[in-house]
């Protein structure tokens, strides 16, 4: 009786409750579908490449520890690594300081190792100058002969790079004396002593200078005299006419006043360097590829193709800087520039360079609390990671190293510390290579998660079936992550994780037994390889 009132009451004889079921678990934040089928572009190293001028200058070479830390993040020992920016004869501003000014003003120096070992304008010019002056008579098309060329600093560039395992991709920056419209040096700034008023001047003749550029190319990538030693050839492959002719820091006339003067000179060069590659019978000749201008934003590159399309300028790459805080201010500026390749005649098949790039200038190029957090490495690795996704080939960071100690832009500081930006790179070499292709993500076609806050980009190696997945998380809270491959769920067979939480100077660790749920924290980027 007791039993059975307690039974019609709900009650118990004592057993155990039923247990409950377990929670639904959550959906994972960023829930990704690859299939291996879907593959794009490929992700070749020169999507990781370097801007630096001062390699040669400051001597890179034996800095402790940069070349091997510079293996790490896509230079090779095979020397076959990604690019280094490099120029024909310009130095970087802030470097080759002369005491006064053309019109004797003093120009108050707080960086002694930025001092020129030359005392005067002229004597700069003629140790960079890769064509010579005499007399300053007019230089005519006969008087471009082998006597003329002085190679030995375009030489040592590209020889620093290929030491240190990268590919030499060459700006011819630099305008010398003795093609210069004007040959006496007018300096009106301390900082920048190649805006002298020759340097950074239109040529007498577009077509003169054009015939020079081509004698210099041939020499450097065919050789000179016995083609041994020093006069061996060099196999440049990428040759980039100018940098940044949009303001007379680098181009006096500057483009918008006077576009003519540019667009003359830059036509002329490509038209010959065309003209060469296809006469010579040197295959490191036929191999050239040529481009312009590294103009100082995607807008003037877009004005160009869509201006060169309608006469067909030959053109194998369009280059052009981007500095902005914001990645994704970057990342719309590659979109534009991809939409306008693809979007003309002639040119759909030519690579798109983001020659200059990195936060915003005026505001960091000394910011060391700015250098030393996340930010720099989350901004990177976001712009690579969306850039790749619409059509960028090849990109250089500026700059490897921090030769004075007041600079905060490199990947290693100037005590040779590697910043959190390294441990970026370090990342995003895993996932490229000569024969890794880009998988589209199934929903995400440029990259962008969580509204451009998240990026994912995903590489497959397609010598060995490898597939890595980079993860950027630059939201303040954390997100969760699983990835569905070609149908199944994957659980990664290993995982990097870097955040604020690791030391940069530490070498990348790999999560244990990472589960096919993972986290990613706050701030923070991650390779998960399967």
């Amino acid at each position: 009786m007791t039993l059975a009132v307690l039974e019609a009451c709900g009650g118990s004889s004592g057993s155990a409750p039923a247990t409950p079921p377990p929670p639904v678990p959550a959906a994972p934040s960023w829930d990704l579908v690859v299939n291996t089928a879907d593959a794009a572009n490929m992700l070749k190293p020169a999507l990781i490449g370097y801007y630096d001028l001062s390699g040669v200058l400051y001597d890179f070479q034996n800095v402790p520890g940069l070349m091997g830390n510079m293996q790490n993040v896509g230079f090779s020992s095979t020397l076959t690594g990604t690019d280094w920016r490099i120029g024909v004869g310009r130095w970087e501003i802030a470097t080759q300081i002369l005491p006064i000014l053309t019109d004797s003003s003093p120009c108050l120096n707080a960086t002694p190792e930025s001092v020129s070992t030359f005392a005067t304008d002229i004597e700069l010019l003629a140790s960079r100058d890769w064509f010579t002056f005499t007399d300053g008579s007019p230089v005519l098309e006969a008087n471009i002969v082998d006597a003329r060329y002085q190679l030995d600093y375009v030489r040592s560039v590209i020889d620093d790079a290929t030491t240190f395992g990268a590919t030499p991709f060459l700006s011819i920056d630099h305008m010398p004396r003795a093609l210069s419209i004007n040959q006496t040096p007018n300096r009106l700034t301390c900082d920048a002593t190649f805006t002298n008023s020759v340097s950074n001047n239109e040529p007498v003749d577009p077509r003169v200078f054009s015939k020079a550029v081509a004698g210099l190319v041939s020499r450097v990538v065919e050789g000179t005299g016995t083609k041994t030693g020093d006069d061996r050839p060099r196999p440049v492959k990428y040759w980039e006419v100018w940098n940044e002719p949009e303001i007379s820091t680098f181009w006096e006339p500057t483009l918008t006043a006077d576009p003519d003067s540019f667009f003359d000179m830059a036509i002329a060069t490509l038209l010959e360097l065309d003209n060469y590659r296809i006469a010579t019978a040197d295959l490191n000749g036929q191999a050239i590829k040529i481009g312009l201008g590294s103009f100082i934003s995607e807008t003037t590159a877009i004005g160009t193709i869509v201006n060169f399309d309608t006469v067909s300028i030959p053109l194998d790459f369009i280059s052009f800087h981007a500095y902005n805080d914001d990645p994704l201010v970057i990342a719309d500026a590659i979109k534009l520039a991809e939409s306008a390749i693809q979007g003309s005649t002639n040119y759909q098949d030519i690579e798109m360079a983001l020659a200059e790039w990195g936060p915003d200038l005026a505001t960091r190029a000394g910011d060391q609390q700015y250098a030393s957090s996340m930010a720099p490495a989350l901004h990177a690795s976001t712009v690579i990671a969306l850039g790749a996704s619409t059509g960028l080939d090849r990109s250089h960071n500026a700059i490897i190293y921090d030769f004075f100690p007041a600079i905060a832009l490199g990947l290693i500081d100037n005590g040779g510390t590697p910043r959190p930006l390294y441990r970026a790179y370090e990342l995003m070499a895993k996932l490229v290579s000569d024969t890794a292709e880009r998988i589209a993500v199934q929903g995400t076609a440029d990259g962008r998660l969580d509204a451009g806050m998240g990026a994912v980009l995903v590489s497959h190696e397609t010598t060995n079936g490898a597939v890595k997945v980079l993860l950027v998380n630059r939201n303040q809270t954390s997100r969760t992550t699983r990835i569905t491959l070609d149908g199944a769920v994957v659980t990664p067979t290993q995982l990097f994780i870097f955040d604020a939480s690791a030391n940069p100077v530490d070498p990348l660790t790999t999560v244990a037994m990472p589960q096919s749920v993972f986290e990613l924290p706050p701030e923070s980027i991650a390779v998960a390889e399967f």
